[in-house]
């Protein structure tokens, strides 16, 4: 049995690769097994790894399918990382992504290309139409490969692990596979991993994959369920080509992620915060719980990635622009937080900027980017255009949330003077939020929970009313004055990730029950509470707040403004919202204009009227122009608002050709879409407007021209 590694060594293996098969210390614990990989186990050079592969003989590597959902706008990162896996494995992958209603493309796609494997990767909410696939699947299976009768799942599921364990991997027939063994991980299973184990999967993998994942293709564990808790930094280079080539042949919808003028990277894993809402809690607490009984103290989860693999996937982004006849203009880095080593960035910058050139789009918390080190960070990234825009999570405006029910220790103080540093740098800033909360007295008492909103003085700080807690976040960022034209103020509507410290005191309180299936709109951050605790009124309520708020983001008076809009009116539709902004527009108090402008920085309410009265000149668009013309102060308050214009034009006419009435979700939609083409310096003008508005664009900007991604 190998060492596990301890707080402070270096987690990258110096060989570069296992000298013989990984023997790592491997512990049973409450349900699954847990695998410490020693520092000698693992794999740090994927490519000198392969090449030992190769040296040792002609014998092909695995075939492996690896499947996920198709509702997420950014590439999904996981597939691709597991891919390179199966690249160093000298093996062969096929990418697969599905919704409920095409489930059948799994089936389709194991007969096509016959994988030794099957991989999926699961989002919290989206897991029902998953495993209603599998239990078809495995009785169909079981028939086929073991030559038996089966009309019970659990019977069919439990002959085909044995079968399994039996050969040591996949099920093969006259040198054909016969039954591809299943292997879930992800969010969903970071939580419900033994929910995956009961339904089907044949592996079901915990915390990191990227270990686990290789030596199981390698037949070096049997079926069961398997955690690895310790963050190597070793994800190998994506197979981002292999995911372009699949999911841009499987349809029109999935051929965006190749197209997409946005791109994923990952410069580092783990996060140096315990936010109770976020998974990275639970990382921390199962790491303790697998060292507990070692003596040693644990390696931190907080990790880079090997430079030269982010330089590398950089250059990989440039080099299919060229394939797929596209231009990628910012990378989105889907760290936790960036800028976390200041090291690692002053040695990337100069060789990022000459060779790949594309900007960063960054998340970061506030209390990195206050104060002196703040500034100092800021001025790391600030110039020659190594930063396109930074994401800063506020969540609550309101000091007693943040620090009691989030684990979020910055001050009002932090927050603002981070927002200050970041645009007196002039880099569009997106302020993030979550609106519905669990900030209501408990229905029932949350035991062995140590959150809630009572302090340790005994002091209570619950809300009657959770829309009033989200009011003193948007209060925050509006009256601030620092919030310019160009910066978002992004909100998601709370549901609770089992799992995570926040999650189980949600349900633990009463405020839902629990389950997660089925619920696609309110894990995929749309217009759904994910809390069952709120009434109707106040649900409707939270989701036009959800909706609106960015608009009153950039007013002055923005918490006054919201709050008439949503408990004054009884219409919260588009149609009530346009009623409401016409009648009140006297009374907006316009926050700071721009710090960076847009191609029309201020569009007249003449330009505004004519080019409404030209995009709508049919009779039966009359209603929407009366709305829109009603709309002109919230154009003229956002963001380049001609430009948003026509984006709403163009989106309301596609929603016409498919018989759809556009509505405030539509609007919401249009909007941050708008403002995300701004952070990602990808501002566009619509083709079917492009003529006619050219001439009002800044002499400084240039004009792409690319189709609306729509969603």
């Amino acid at each position: 049995m190998s060492q596990p590694p301890q707080a402070g060594a270096p987690l990258v293996n110096p060989r570069g690769y296992p000298e013989a098969g990984p023997k790592p210390t491997i512990r049973d614990r409450e349900g699954f097994q847990d695998v410490l990989y020693g520092i000698d186990d693992v794999v740090s050079d994927w490519d000198a790894f392969s090449a030992r592969l190769a040296e040792a003989g002609p014998k092909p590597g695995p075939r492996v399918l690896l499947v996920s959902h198709d509702m997420a706008e950014i590439e999904n990162i996981t597939l691709m990382a597991l891919g390179g896996v199966v690249r160093a494995l000298r093996g062969q992958t096929r990418y697969l992504l599905v919704n409920p209603s095409n489930c059948d493309k799994i089936d389709e796609a194991i007969a096509a290309f016959a994988p030794d494997w099957v991989g999926f990767n699961l989002y919290t909410g989206l897991t029902d139409h998953v495993f209603a696939w599998l239990t078809r699947h495995k009785l169909d299976a079981a028939n086929r490969a073991l030559g038996r009768a089966f009309s019970d799942f659990k019977a069919a599921d439990r002959a085909l692990k044995d079968a399994v364990r039996e050969n040591g991997g996949p099920l093969r027939r006259g040198g054909k596979t016969v039954y591809a063994p299943i292997l879930i991980g992800g969010h969903y299973n970071n939580h419900d991993y033994l929910t995956s184990w009961a339904r089907g999967a044949d592996y079901s993998v915990r915390g990191k994959g990227i270990n686990l994942f290789k030596d199981i293709l390698l037949g070096l564990f049997p079926p069961g369920v398997y955690h690895d808790p310790i963050c190597y930094p070793n994800i190998p280079e994506f197979d981002r080509a292999g995911f372009y080539r699949d999911t841009f042949a499987q349809s029109d919808a999935t051929k965006k992620y190749a197209l997409s003028p946005v791109k994923s990277v990952l410069t580092a894993l783990g996060c140096a915060y315990n936010c109770t809402y976020c998974y990275v809690g639970a990382m921390v607490k199962e790491l303790q719980g697998s060292y507990r009984a070692l003596g040693l103290r644990p390696p931190s989860i907080l990790q880079d990635r090997p430079l030269e693999i982010v330089l590398r996937e950089g250059l990989a982004i440039k080099k299919l622009d060229e394939v797929y006849g596209t231009r990628t203009t910012a990378v989105f880095d889907q760290a936790d937080i960036s800028l976390n080593n200041l090291k690692w960035w002053r040695e990337l910058r100069p060789r990022w900027i000459e060779a790949v050139g594309i900007p960063f789009y960054i998340q970061a918390r506030p209390a990195m980017l206050a104060g002196a080190r703040g500034r100092a960070r800021l001025d790391l990234i600030s110039g020659d255009g190594l930063v396109a825009g930074i994401s800063m999570a506020i969540e609550s405006g309101d000091p007693h949330v943040r620090r009691l029910l989030l684990k979020r220790m910055e001050s009002d103080a932090v927050i603002l003077d981070a927002m200050r540093n970041v645009k007196a740098r002039c880099i569009p800033l997106r302020t993030q939020a979550i609106t519905g909360l669990p900030v209501i007295r408990p229905l029932r008492a949350p035991r062995g929970s140590n959150i809630g909103l009572v302090d340790p003085g005994g002091r209570e700080h619950y809300y009657d009313d959770p829309l009033a807690e989200s009011l003193r976040c948007l209060d925050l960022v509006a009256r601030s004055g620092i919030f310019s034209r160009e910066d978002y103020y992004w909100n998601s509507l709370y549901s609770p990730f089992p799992g995570t410290p926040l999650g189980d005191y949600s349900f633990a309180a009463g405020f839902h029950d629990g389950a997660t299936d089925n619920k696609e709109r309110a894990y995929m951050f749309t217009s759904e509470c994910g809390l069952s605790c709120f009434s109707p009124e106040v649900e409707r309520r939270l989701a036009a707040f959800h909706r609106t708020a960015n608009f009153f983001a950039h007013m002055r008076n923005g918490r006054d403004m919201a709050s008439r809009f949503l408990y004054e009116n009884s219409s919260l539709n588009l149609d009530g919202f346009a009623d409401f902004v016409a009648r009140r527009r006297d009374r907006f108090e316009a926050a700071r204009g721009y710090s960076k402008f847009g191609l029309m920085p201020d569009p007249t309410p003449q330009m505004l009227s004519d080019f409404l009265a030209g995009a709508y000149g049919a009779p039966e668009d009359a209603w929407f122009l009366e709305i829109n013309r009603r709309l002109l102060p919230y154009y003229g308050i956002l963001l380049d608002g001609l430009v948003l214009a026509a984006k709403v034009a163009d989106r309301y006419f596609r929603e016409k050709e498919k018989g759809t009435r556009f509505g405030i979700d539509h609007l919401a939609r249009v909007e941050r879409n708008h403002y995300y083409d701004n952070s990602y310096n990808m501002s566009y003008i619509p083709k079917r407007y492009q003529e006619s508005l050219r001439r009002y664009v800044h002499e400084n900007r240039t004009v792409p021209v690319r189709s609306d991604p729509g969603s």
